[in-house]
């Protein structure tokens, strides 16, 4: 898959497949999460929940396999490859936006499911329609003791699988331990939002618009990275 994502690309001259690829779908799902969001205050959710569903779960199956067929995108952790600048813009400009990308990457990853799990949980179908319940959320601790299995056990899965493939960096182990202790503690973070948030409807509404400031702000540095490895100093 490396070797495919690394053909050629169709928007730049200078960059891959998979680079322009990655893009194209940031700029897409982007537009697909406004639109649902738009179903949402039009009161449309039985269209906002499907397009929700459709279109956060594959964001998250591409770009999981795209970002592990890369290692993540660790460059700004393994060197300068792909960067043909001058060092001093590379250490000052690029390397923070690389890196806050990866973090806004990930943050995205991680509220997509919990934003479909909680929505689920805070609606009621009536007369074929979704709609959100005005009334307190909370998880029980036997369901917070399974997530948290469930979450070790998919990291332990992965670790195992990255243990046979000989070409997988440290770097690269570190940022799935990363992202799976991340999810770790969103999830003991629960608790602490059901203080905040004890409204199933309320916390459902403001996690939905941080979640869209996070997306708007990954296609930003989504583009601005792209920018400067691909148009602005790309590496000859």
């Amino acid at each position: 898959m490396k070797d495919f994502l690394a053909q050629p690309g169709f928007l730049a001259q200078a960059s891959n497949f998979g680079a322009d690829l990655s893009y194209s779908l940031a700029l897409v799902f982007t537009g697909l999460f406004l639109y649902a969001w738009y179903l949402a205050k039009k009161s449309e959710g039985s269209k906002h929940r499907q397009l929700v569903i459709i279109s956060m779960s594959t964001m998250i199956l591409y770009f999981c396999a795209y970002y592990y067929a890369r290692q993540l995108g660790v460059l700004s952790l393994e060197g300068k490859e792909g960067f043909g600048g001058p060092d001093e813009i590379y250490e000052s400009v690029f390397k923070p936006i690389l890196t806050t990308h990866l973090i806004l990457v990930t943050l995205g990853l991680l509220i997509a499911p919990y934003l479909i799990v909680q929505g689920a949980r805070a609606s009621k179908k009536i007369e074929g329609q979704y709609f959100l319940k005005d009334e307190d959320q909370k998880m029980q601790p036997n369901t917070f003791k399974r997530v948290m299995l469930i979450i070790f056990g998919l990291w332990a899965v992965i670790q195992i699988v990255n243990l046979t493939r000989s070409n997988i960096s440290t770097a690269s182990h570190i940022a799935w331990a990363l992202i799976f202790s991340s999810v770790a503690l969103i999830a003991s973070l629960e608790k602490l939002v059901e203080k905040m948030l004890p409204n199933g409807a309320k916390r459902h509404r403001v996690l939905g618009r941080g979640a869209m400031i996070i997306y708007a702000l990954t296609l930003a540095s989504s583009t601005l990275t792209y920018l400067m490895l691909y148009v602005i100093y790309p590496k000859v």
